[in-house]
């Protein structure tokens, strides 16, 4: 991702940023039959029965469908790319209506952002995107309303069954720009059996409680006579600059950045809830690591703590087997005031086209997210589903994946993030700058990073 800090942000600020991973999930069509009125008399105390609800208007019915093709790009690649052509083929075979569906491959979420800009001046663009929320708020004009469609009584999408953090991401005053096709977040990784060492039988609930763990396993290093490994023990610091952790630290102590429609990265709030990382590192119970990854330090105990997300555990647990070490490992949520998780991730969306290309795109959306293929999708991709329903389809993955069952779990303390387009600009700064104050300690302040991060993002936004 291109790097912006170092235009426009104090000259002692390190920059580098990167762009979260993503992927999928799925529900199968339920007729709701409509309510039936009662046969009891009426009488001043009875209920009077239920108002049938009119099914939202689609402009056209699924029967006319037959041979309608629509065209649907995506940033992913590799594995996540073969699986969604896959499935789409899939669905070209089977459904019912006789829709197909060609999928586009863009290779990644910029050049998406870039081939969808150029098409949109165009009359050939694509009818359905999986794209980030904040790109899809940049081209709000050019997007159908999928509220119409989420609420239809046999092809909608029960809202019930997925988190309110997934679903609300893509809604903004009441249109629906997106529906949550795949998310991740972001974990602290937590080595139970380093802890238990340290006399520590439970993971941390507490910010307090989370410092003492941290605090103790620096103590631990420091106990031998190499002075060369004192600094190690408690938490890692991030070595590849991301969003995702330092707005983690904000979301559960209370900061925020985003209000009014306005960026604000240096206030009193904000300045609060990063001093608790802050006030780890000057008391080296958190530590900065030069290694390509904290996965080595997190199996050789030299980190109890670590921060990654569901692309991290493959990683991970190699590190542990080329270490021929046996310590159990957990993911925690992020502690705070309010302890959880950040999630992110693509939704999918339909362009304005006509009647028959937008039913025809949100009917394979809509088996996109029948509870068998999101199973299927978290089954093959290890990332999260966004349908309630489909995790009692994942039993016997998390009896084999315990970490990747302890994400899971965690799923009703995700979060969501800013809704704006600007978001793109606004967290590349906020990873960049979190990754250059912790580069430049002690040189650099909290408060004059944020306050340079406040003019960057004015900078960028005029």
């Amino acid at each position: 991702m291109r790097r912006i800090l170092p235009l426009l942000l104090l000259p002692a600020i390190l920059i580098g940023a990167c762009t979260p991973t993503v992927t999928l999930l799925t529900r199968e069509p339920e007729t709701s039959p409509l309510a039936e009125s009662t046969s009891a008399p009426l009488a001043a105390t009875s209920t009077p029965a239920p108002t049938p609800t009119r099914a939202p208007d689609l402009g056209i019915s699924p029967s006319a469908l037959k041979d309608v093709e629509v065209v649907a790009w995506h940033g992913w690649d590799g594995s996540s790319a073969s699986l969604f052509a896959q499935m789409a083929a899939e669905f070209t075979l089977s459904n019912r209506w006789g829709v197909k569906v060609k999928v586009i491959p863009q290779r990644n979420l910029t050049l998406l952002s870039s081939a969808v800009d150029k098409s949109l001046r165009t009359p050939e663009h694509p009818d359905l995107l999986v794209a980030l929320p904040e790109q899809l708020l940049g081209w709000q004009e050019a997007l159908a309303d999928l509220a119409p469609y989420a609420a239809h009584p046999e092809f909608g999408v029960g809202q019930d069954d997925i988190p309110t953090a997934f679903w609300e991401q893509s809604m903004l005053e009441g249109v629906r720009y997106g529906v949550p096709a795949v998310r991740s977040a972001r974990f602290m990784f937590y080595n139970a059996s380093f802890a238990r060492t340290l006399g520590f039988n439970a993971a941390p609930k507490t910010p307090d409680e989370f410092r003492k763990q941290a605090c103790a396993a620096n103590a631990y290093w420091k106990m031998d006579e190499d002075l060369t490994n004192d600094g190690y023990g408690g938490l890692a610091l991030e070595v590849i600059p991301n969003w995702q952790t330092p707005y983690s630290w904000l979301a559960v102590s209370s900061g925020q950045i985003f209000a009014d429609g306005e960026f604000h990265f240096d206030t009193p709030e904000n300045i609060a809830a990063l001093e608790y990382v802050s006030n780890l590192r000057e008391d080296n119970c958190a530590w900065p690591s030069a290694s390509a990854s904290n996965f080595e330090h997190f199996a050789a105990r030299r980190a109890l703590f670590i921060t990654g997300n569901l692309g991290d555990l493959a990683g991970q647990k190699a590190a542990f087997a080329a270490a021929a070490s046996t310590d159990e490992w957990v993911l925690l949520p992020f502690p705070g005031s309010q302890p959880g998780i950040v999630a992110y991730g693509p939704d999918y969306a339909v362009l304005k086209s006509s009647a028959a290309r937008q039913l025809a795109a949100w009917l394979f959306i809509h088996w996109m997210l029948e509870p068998q293929n999101q199973a299927r999708w978290a089954r093959e991709t290890g990332l999260l589903p966004v349908r309630t329903a489909s995790i009692a389809l994942l039993k016997n993955e998390r009896a084999s994946n315990p970490q990747w069952s302890a994400a899971l779990d965690l799923i009703p303390l995700a979060g969501p993030y800013p809704q704006t387009a600007r978001w793109g600009t606004a967290s590349r700064v906020l990873a960049d700058g979190f990754a250059a104050y912790f580069g430049s300690f002690p040189n650099a302040t909290l408060e004059g990073v944020l306050k340079a991060m406040d003019k960057t993002v004015e900078e960028l936004n005029k």
